[in-house]
């Protein structure tokens, strides 16, 4: 349902804008509200499970999502609407970060991959399915209940977790929460984010994305030093002491940035470059988020077997070809040789996600599995908005660029998709050496 929830809306959006008579950049923030929120509070959620016990704070997280549905379905005004929406995220982000700790404490080490794999899959199956199922319901009963249809499953999910979620043994953990670290972890993220984006809309020297990006140098700077001199630190930094543990974050982070950008700009490259009808660039683009789901508990399984090196470093060279390939599509490409390239993509983050996972969570202590829990999920919102935002710089400045030599919309949408490309494909490079310096076996 969290997943579900970031993809949803996108379909949505012309509709509320129009209700609200609103423009474009004021509707954006329904969306950027999520995801920053998401991002913003995933680390604490982890930490708090590990603190107070998944359980409880399962099912507050999914109360609270339920909630923020409801008020997402009855606002009045964008305003209230993007309130809503964090306060939707902010479960969200309990569900998303508890959800991989729960699962493999519940589950030995020789099927964990295998578990996290399934997971992998649902996760892919609520972001393929958000945008057509957005867009049905809309048409059909009215935009609101794209978020009203929360309700029912919110409220089976409270009952469920209730009855069958237990918490294993030593789940409470006696030591102070560092509030502070967490704050400012938060608000170095958000400014973060927040200067990357203006920062590619309004440009750099403009005095809005100066200043976050000043903020957020000082929040993370501050927040540094203070994991290194806190005796129970929100982040415990010596975890990324652990090659394995920190070359997989890293490779994570590019995975999701190269993903997110394939998802992102192919529809542009497909309807404005290539003028295929919506419908078709749809089915198109379903192949790569379906094979995913296909090969990731295919991958989880793999990994019980043989590790997490191998299934990792060819998943992101699979990623990084498949980006490359696409990019030199070119005009007028047959159908069937997008559709292949796309594939490839989704076979390449198929194959690294479930192992990546499985390695991050057999890196780090039972004690602060909710914790790592938390950085992969925080990797995956924070490679999606990267990716959105670094290659919608890249696309919009390469049309900027060319239009005026070519003189053709398309034209200029083709060559500026490629170029956009095939520099991301270089970071999903970076991701298969980053999977490859980080050893040969999950720790113990």
């Amino acid at each position: 349902m969290a997943p579900l929830d970031s993809s949803i809306i996108h379909t949505t959006l012309p509709l509320i804008a129009r209700e609200f008579r609103v423009d474009v950049l004021r509707i954006e923030w329904v969306v950027l509200a999520y995801l920053l929120t998401l991002s913003s509070l995933l680390l604490i959620g982890g930490r708090l499970g590990d603190r107070l016990g998944e359980r409880p704070l399962f099912v507050g997280g999914f109360a609270l999502f339920t909630v923020g549905s409801l008020f997402c379905g009855l606002a009045q005004g964008v305003g209230t609407l993007i309130v809503s929406r964090v306060a939707q995220a902010a479960g969200g982000s309990l569900l998303i970060a508890l959800g991989p700790a729960m699962l493999t404490r519940a589950f030995p080490a020789s099927q964990r991959g295998r578990v996290l794999g399934v997971q992998a899959s649902v996760v892919y199956l609520g972001l393929t399915i958000g945008p057509g199922l957005g867009g049905l319901i809309a048409s059909s009963f009215g935009w609101r209940w794209v978020f009203l249809v929360n309700l029912p499953i919110g409220l089976a999910a409270i009952g469920t977790a209730l009855v069958v979620l237990q918490d294993g043994p030593g789940r409470t953990r006696r030591d102070p929460f560092d509030l502070a670290g967490a704050c400012l972890f938060a608000a170095g993220l958000v400014a973060f984010v927040f200067a990357i984006s203006r920062g590619a809309e309004i440009g750099w020297n403009a005095a809005a994305p100066r200043i976050a990006a000043l903020s957020a140098a000082a929040a993370a700077a501050t927040f540094v030093a203070r994991a290194l001199r806190h005796p129970h630190p929100f982040l415990d930094l010596r975890l990324f002491r652990h090659r394995l543990f920190a070359a997989a974050t890293l490779s994570a982070l590019c995975n999701y940035m190269a993903s997110a950008t394939t998802a992102f700009l192919t529809p542009f490259y497909l309807i404005r470059g290539n003028h295929l009808t919506p419908d078709r660039a749809g089915a198109l683009l379903m192949t790569m988020p379906l094979t995913m789901a296909l090969v990731a508990p295919l991958s989880g399984w793999l990994s019980d077997r043989i590790g997490s090196r191998l299934p990792t470093v060819a998943g992101m060279i699979c990623v990084a070809a498949g980006m490359w390939m696409l990019g030199g599509s070119g005009p007028a490409p047959r159908e069937a040789e997008v559709a292949l390239r796309l594939a490839v993509v989704g076979l390449g983050v198929g194959l690294f996600t479930s192992p990546n996972n499985s390695a991050i969570m057999g890196a780090v202590p039972q004690a602060l599995q909710g914790l790592a829990s938390g950085l992969v999920a925080t990797a995956r919102t924070l490679g999606m908005i990267l990716g959105v935002t670094v290659s919608g710089a890249l696309f919009g400045a390469g049309i900027q660029r060319l239009l005026p030599g070519t003189g053709q919309d398309a034209v200029a949408v083709v060559q500026a998709y490629g170029y956009a490309m095939r520099i991301v494909a270089a970071v999903a490079a970076a991701g298969a050496l980053a999977s490859l310096v980080r050893g040969r076996r999950n720790a113990a």
